[in-house]
């Protein structure tokens, strides 16, 4: 394994390289798992590996009270950026986070101010 995996002219190869490359010097039973093995637990190749996978970010829930009535407990946005459409740029979500978990897209314009949503808000969920 010197000579193979760890010498720095060997440069650390992958387990399937290594395999290849231990296999023309020496055989034994079980050669296979014994090398896997030793790349799992090389300090220097878990450090340099390359994820070859993206992360995903866990999924925070927002919490709730237990007996949490419709809309009583609710998360607001805007969705910006879009093409203008009858005077209207931006979609206002309105999201339910209790029983029903209802959302609720509204059509509004980028420069809405808090009144302008409690409009909204009253007129269409209220």
């Amino acid at each position: 394994m010197t000579l193979v995996h760890d010498h720095y002219t060997a440069g650390h190869p992958g387990r399937d390289e290594t395999i290849c490359k231990a296999k023309q010097h020496v055989l034994w039973k079980g050669m296979n798992s014994w090398i896997t093995n030793y790349i799992k637990g090389c300090a220097t190749c878990q450090q340099n590996k390359i994820l070859t996978y993206k992360q995903k970010t866990p999924l925070y829930r927002i919490s709730t009270k237990i007996h949490t009535l419709p809309f009583q407990q609710i998360a607001i946005d805007l969705i910006t950026g879009l093409l203008p459409c009858k005077g209207k740029d931006a979609i206002l979500t309105i999201v339910n986070h209790r029983c029903s978990r209802a959302a609720i897209f509204l059509p509004c314009t980028t420069t809405i101010m808090g009144p302008g949503i409690a409009e909204l808000y009253m007129n269409n969920v209220y």
